[in-house]
């Protein structure tokens, strides 16, 4: 069954190189609370999905049809910017307030006991859940890392996004082979530059990129908004390297924000502002 299941796998990721995805299915209800969801982001197999509530409070897991659904932690600000090392564990931040000021300590969660591994102590200056902040991974820090942990201030450290100093950086993701990063700029649209700093290029009007397997296709949302709240959001895809686009879900009665790509690029799961609950569209190439 493993050696089906890698074949199948890499035959998918060599077909969808090539080809544009579509949508193969409506939007279908995963989770859903009364207090609502947001934020998904599948484990780095595609056999779990985490989502954190309102405000970014707690860390929930379930499998990947939703059942089994967990609460893993309920620490304030825990899902923000949450990230899975290996199938076993979320690394978060949390938010506590100490004498009317916020702090924060970085921690792993087992995601099955919810057992919890204080990583970086209680400070003001805790960086963002990156695993290499959370000493989970060593090595050179690169441009990517410094959009994960500085967002405010990558664009006056690092040189080859000069052109947005005193701007913030939003949304980065990093291309599954850590070639490219796509990321957003507030009133700029969306980005793309190379991991080691070159061929900055705009991709155009969106939020929220995150990429296919193929290195080559970003999911992402045109979202619109009344000043206050989201009016409408469409759904696309993007072959980065031809520039051409296709909508994948554009319904009145759903507006699709923060896109995760399972890992296997089968399905695309997302936040739905008018419910609140999270949706998964199955894809075809």
């Amino acid at each position: 069954m493993k050696h089906f299941t890698f074949l199948g796998m890499a035959a998918l990721l060599a077909f969808s190189a090539t080809a544009q995805p579509r949508s193969a299915s409506e939007p279908a209800l995963l989770l859903s609370t009364p207090t609502g969801l947001m934020a998904p982001v599948w484990s780095p197999d595609g056999s779990q999905i985490a989502v954190t509530g309102n405000n970014y409070t707690g860390i929930m897991v379930a499998n990947a049809n939703g059942s089994d659904f967990r609460m893993v932690t309920d620490a304030p600000g825990a899902g923000y910017k949450m990230v899975w090392n290996g199938e076993a564990e979320i690394v978060g931040r949390t938010n506590q307030m100490q004498q009317g000021r916020v702090m924060h300590e970085m921690c792993a969660w087992n995601v099955a006991t919810g057992s919890t591994q204080v990583l970086v102590p209680l400070s003001r200056t805790t960086q963002a859940p990156t695993l290499r902040a959370a000493g989970r991974v060593r090595g050179v820090r690169g441009i990517y890392e410094q959009m994960m942990s500085a967002p405010d201030k990558v664009a006056d450290q690092v040189e080859a996004l000069s052109q947005f100093s005193g701007e913030i950086i939003i949304n980065p993701a990093l291309s599954p082979d850590g070639s490219r990063i796509a990321f957003q700029v507030p009133g700029k649209g969306m980005w793309m530059i190379n991991a080691d700093g070159t061929n900055l290029q705009s991709i155009g009007t969106g939020s929220h990129p995150a990429w296919m397997p193929d290195n080559a296709t970003i999911v992402y949302t045109i979202v619109t908004d009344n000043g206050n709240n989201f009016t409408s959001s469409t759904l696309m895809a993007m072959n980065v390297n031809n520039g051409k686009s296709v909508v994948l879900t554009a319904r009145p009665d759903f507006i699709p924000l923060t896109p995760a790509v399972a890992p296997d690029g089968s399905k695309i799961a997302f936040e739905n502002a008018v419910d609140n609950a999270i949706y998964v569209v199955t894809l075809k190439y």
